[in-house]
C-alpha cells in the first residue's frame, strides 16, 4: 500500500524494514479497532523452509522482541501421518 501511494518517494522498498514492518503492522491493526480483546491468534502458515515464508518468519521474530516473550507466543504445529 505505502509503494502504491508513493510513500517511498521512488526509494527502493526492501523487505527488511518495510515488508517486515507492514506485516507487524497488519497483526497490531486488528487490537487497535477492538480494544476488548485479550488475544490475537496469526496464522503465518507455509513451509519454514521456503524462502516466500521468510519475510514473515523475520516480521514475527521482530515482533517478540519488540512486545517481549510474556506478551507473544509461538507455537509450531506439523503434520504426523500415520
Amino acid at each position: 500500500r505505502q509503494g502504491d501511494r508513493g510513500d517511498y518517494l521512488g526509494a527502493t522498498v526492501q523487505v527488511i524494514p518495510h515488508i517486515t514492518d507492514e506485516i507487524k503492522r497488519a497483526i497490531t491493526r486488528l487490537p487497535e479497532n477492538e480494544p476488548d480483546l485479550d488475544v490475537v491468534i496469526t496464522e503465518i502458515g507455509g513451509t519454514v523452509g521456503d524462502i516466500e515464508s521468510l519475510p514473515f518468519l523475520e516480521a514475527i521474530r521482530q515482533f517478540r522482541l519488540e512486545h517481549g516473550p510474556r506478551n507473544v507466543c509461538f507455537i509450531h504445529v506439523t503434520l504426523v501421518p500415520f
